[in-house]
């Protein structure tokens, strides 16, 4: 018997090419995986094994070669690139399971924990995907259609998956300008009496704080209005908008508000009012305390009204596998953190959503991943991708034409307050570009 067809970790990474539910999943009776003697009768396509679910599993000596194979054109990190005939079966040496469950679990950020930057995130550029050069293909997506096309091959038809090309426009929300009420007023007020402001600073400041006048990052009516523009040209059911708030942190790149004020409970509400919908932006503190995730989920859910059931890590601090046992124990079901900060592009090989699986316990977390693919400073900062004003947005029409081509969803992440008029970025303009290009590009189809 081959204990293969119904280990998890292989049933999970063939459900994930075959675009099949997770859950409950079995293997059809024309697809088998194995040793290339392990064909069973009736197959009709074997994807030959190359061991990575073997003994070596969970060791660095499982990790693949540095410069992966390719067939027909795709890299392939696992097995042999090369398929042959032996009677009625088509065999495929190629590891295609091995290879797409290595990307999508984020097996390698396990194997290398050491790996990390200051904020303890695994680097996109340590990313076999990036440091291999394929970070802007979605392979994971192009194995499963070269598994629909051997299937053909082998005389079955697998139809490809009935969805659409489709935007998800996220905006984590860090900042809405200084803190108002009485005691920062005091303070601004303080900061021009001891001569620590400029006098015009300081009105300006005791204007914010006092509320009698907006913040420019008090944008929020801004960015909704310019969502629906896109919302609006293509329909909500091609593209949705979703708000990440903090409701907790402790540590200076958390939240610079109050989640309980009077302020953040009509912005959240306007948010709502919109048809957009809301998440916990879990805090930076949450990332090192992942105690704090649940807390959090309940103080969102209290000022809102909602149940919380989606999240992103502030500053995408996923650590993997521990992250999504810690915010599936919170409650959370849905999360759009996978996504890299120094690198855009697809962390998990794929443009679409997908159930997240744990490579240590083996099994499924609870979790549907919808992965991030661009964020807005990834693409300006010197320390990332350093992409001036006209490369950003010929590297997003690219990324975008290149989900559209998969049918997935297109997750991109702009701040709030990188959407602030600036002379001192693009982002205000590059958005309503790429705006403008999806919705050309959803109207051609």
């Amino acid at each position: 018997m081959n204990t293969l067809h119904s280990d998890p970790r292989v049933l999970y990474a063939f459900s994930v090419l075959l675009n099949q539910d997770s859950d409950a999943f079995a293997l059809p009776s024309w697809l088998s995986y194995g040793t290339a003697s392990e064909a069973p009768a009736g197959s009709r396509l074997h994807i030959t094994t190359s061991g990575f679910f073997g003994e070596t599993y969970g060791t660095p000596a499982s990790l693949p070669a540095f410069r992966p194979a390719m067939i027909e054109g795709v890299p392939v990190l696992f097995g042999e690139p090369r398929t042959e005939r032996r009677g009625d079966v088509l065999l495929i040496h190629a590891d295609i399971a091995a290879s797409a469950y290595f990307l999508t679990t984020r097996y390698e950020e396990w194997m290398r924990p050491d790996v990390r930057d200051e904020h303890g995130r695994f680097p996109g550029r340590e990313s076999f995907a990036a440091r291999a050069q394929f970070i802007d293909r979605p392979v994971v997506d192009e194995y499963s259609r070269l598994l629909r096309d051997w299937a053909g091959q082998a005389g079955i038809t697998v139809l490809p998956p009935a969805r659409r090309f489709s935007v998800l426009l996220t905006h984590d929300v860090d900042s809405l300008g200084p803190k108002r009420g009485v005691m920062p007023t005091l303070k601004a007020i303080a900061r021009g009496v001891t001569g620590q402001t400029r006098v015009p600073d300081i009105v300006r400041e005791t204007l914010w704080a006092g509320g009698l006048r907006q913040h420019p990052r008090d944008n929020l009516a801004s960015v909704i209005a310019l969502d629906a523009q896109l919302i609006d040209a293509v329909g909500p059911e091609r593209c949705r908008a979703m708000y990440f708030f903090m409701a907790g942190g402790r540590t200076e790149h958390d939240a610079k508000y109050r989640i309980y004020s009077g302020r953040m409970r009509r912005r959240l509400a306007a948010v709502l009012a919109s048809g957009a919908a809301v998440g916990l932006h879990a805090s930076y503190a949450a990332g090192d305390d992942q105690a704090q995730i649940g807390v959090e989920r309940r103080t969102l859910a209290d000022v809102t009204g909602r149940a919380v059931e989606a999240n992103r890590h502030h500053f995408l601090r996923w650590r993997e596998p521990e992250h999504g046992v810690a915010i599936r124990a919170a409650g959370i079901q849905w999360d759009s953190t996978l996504g890299y900060a120094d690198v855009a592009g697809f962390r998990l090989g794929v443009c679409r959503p997908i159930a997240l699986f744990d490579p240590v316990a083996r099994r499924l977390m609870g979790i549907e991943e919808h992965p991030l693919v661009a964020m807005d400073c990834t693409l300006d900062r010197p320390e990332y991708m350093n992409l001036d004003e006209a490369s950003a947005f010929d590297y997003m029409c690219r990324l975008a034409a290149t989900v559209r081509d998969h049918q997935g969803e297109f997750v991109i992440l702009w701040h709030n307050t990188e959407l602030v008029p600036s002379a001192l970025n693009y982002h205000g303009r590059l958005y309503g570009r790429v705006l403008a290009h999806l919705a050309e590009l959803m109207r051609c189809e």
